[in-house]
């Protein structure tokens, strides 16, 4: 077992190439952790990994790394994947998982994990708003359905959705 300073320094040199060793770098951040909990901080500080990505990462390494699958297998599915996998996973259902993740998005993932249908050929949009103008979207979205959750909105899009019908109404 290496020390905390060979697991810090390992770290740091793993989040130089994150894309590519993520999982090793779940597996160091989580025996750093647990080591020495004031090293992992100063890992987050120093690497600009960031709180949360390292946290996943821990539960990551916490999650697949019981289930032995192998790293290239968890490579290629990519990190943001098994975050929504993680919570969701257990021994015997885990292949079944890898392998719908592997032929789906990430929305389609989570959509599949909170047992909905997954809409196949989906699009997503991107849009930028002032906070004044968010605040206006979020109030409308909400009160045609939308639900605040964390710091975002569940059921957004049914609830765009409304509106737009409302708007072609109005028009015919």
């Amino acid at each position: 077992m290496q020390n905390v300073q060979e697991l810090y320094d390992s770290a740091i040199s793993l989040a130089t190439a994150f894309d590519q060793n993520f999982v090793d770098l779940a597996a160091t951040l989580r025996q750093l952790l647990d080591l020495d909990p004031d090293r992992y901080r100063d890992f987050v500080k120093a690497s600009g990994v960031g709180t949360r990505k390292a946290y996943y990462l821990v539960s990551i390494d916490r999650t697949f790394g019981k289930l032995k699958v192998p790293k290239a297998k968890l490579t290629e599915m990519g990190w943001t994947k098994l975050i929504a996998l993680q919570a969701h996973v257990t021994k015997s259902n885990y292949k079944e998982l890898l392998a719908f993740a592997k032929e789906h998005t990430v929305a389609e993932l989570k959509q599949h994990l909170k047992g909905g249908d997954v809409e196949e050929n989906a699009h997503s949009v991107l849009m930028y708003f002032s906070p004044a103008d968010y605040d206006r979207l979020v109030a409308t979205l909400m009160k045609h359905g939308a639900v605040k959750s964390g710091r975002g909105l569940l059921d957004k899009e049914k609830a765009l959705m409304k509106l737009v019908e409302l708007a072609s109404q109005k028009k015919k």
